[in-house]
């Protein structure tokens, strides 16, 4: 080959690998870029998602409770106290309060978001005298029926079994002193028999004074499982009522049903719902839940036929909002 054949040779080669370059440069940035859509694409695939899985399972908790409202409605007349729902007129919500369902993440976040505040529970309540919460009770009738027809209603509702099993313990074990609940439900102690050993009833070795500074023994968790499943109304109380009572889901048309097992994950799409945006930050931690353990220290050791009538009691609540009392028994005792 001629020196200037190989110099052309030589020139096309360098020109050729160049091109290479250049087109495996342009294939690398290419490929980046295709690999951040693809991947930003699967992310909003995903959000979007759980999103619509949200969306369906608040759909379903909608549809059976209208279904059960239909068939059952009747039954329910009496419309609650107003002092029960808190008014947020930033927002234009309607929360009726249940305890012992999330109700102090609730009201924390609800204080917060009308005050424009990041209160922890415990700040939240320290000024509570200086910005109480509105409540429906301070309206007029008039004032009243708008909230209802036009402001966005939220229900939190709870299994329930882990509702009561989480009122005794916080009522009865952790501060009975502080709410006078050892001395208010002292005579639940009849429902058990002379015989009962102490092993039994658990805790019995707890006496706190009260705050008359007497010593009231601890009603153990049989003995309020007993009372409850009663209908004596001197054992009622507001913190294991019936949600179907508390805040009428027959008569109130909700429109959105928070369920505390999955709190942190309604609370977004009801942010959304209720037009709350820009304030992520009040929205609840997913945390562990304590329900199981609820289940299995509690109820281990409450007899079958006690357990059946609550079941019978509180079947307006297992039915309304979609739990299954089966579905306990089988968590219990599959265990």
């Amino acid at each position: 080959m001629k020196k200037s054949q190989m110099k052309k040779w030589l020139t096309c080669t360098r020109l050729l690998l160049a091109v290479a370059a250049l087109l495996i440069l342009v294939y690398i940035c290419l490929d980046k870029d295709i690999y951040k859509t693809t991947t930003s694409f699967h992310q909003k695939i995903r959000s979007y998602g759980n999103e619509r899985t949200n969306e369906y399972i608040q759909a379903e908790r909608m549809a059976v409770l209208k279904s059960y409202c239909r068939n059952n409605g009747t039954r329910y007349t009496e419309f609650p106290t107003r002092r029960r729902f808190v008014v947020s007129e930033k927002y234009k919500v309607l929360y009726c309060q249940v305890f012992k369902t999330g109700s102090t993440t609730t009201l924390t976040i609800l204080h917060n978001l009308e005050h424009d505040e990041r209160r922890n529970t415990h700040d939240m309540r320290v000024m509570l005298d200086d910005l109480p919460f509105k409540r429906l009770n301070t309206y007029s009738d008039e004032q009243v029926r708008l909230r209802l027809k036009t402001y966005t209603k939220l229900i939190i509702v709870r299994n329930p079994l882990e509702r009561l099993a989480s009122a005794w313990e916080d009522k009865f074990y952790y501060a009975p002193s502080r709410f006078g609940y050892r001395k208010q439900y002292h005579s639940m102690l009849e429902t058990l028999s002379s015989n009962t050993s102490k092993t039994q009833i658990g805790h019995s070795g707890m006496l706190p004074e009260g705050s008359d500074n007497k010593s009231y023994p601890i009603v153990p968790f049989p003995a309020f499982i007993k009372a409850v499943g009663t209908n004596r109304t001197d054992w009622q109380d507001p913190h294991w009522q019936l949600i179907s009572d508390l805040c009428a889901p027959c008569h109130i048309d909700y429109d959105f049903i928070v369920h505390t097992e999955t709190i942190a994950q309604d609370y977004p799409l009801f942010f959304r719902k209720a037009g709350i945006v820009g304030r992520e930050d009040q929205l609840p931690e997913v945390r562990q839940r304590k329900g199981d353990r609820l289940f299995w220290d509690f109820y281990k050791q409450i007899p079958i036929e006690d357990l059946w009538r609550i079941k019978e009691k509180f079947g307006a609540d297992y039915e309304m909002f979609g739990y299954d009392f089966n579905d306990d028994i089988r968590r219990l005792f599959g265990r």
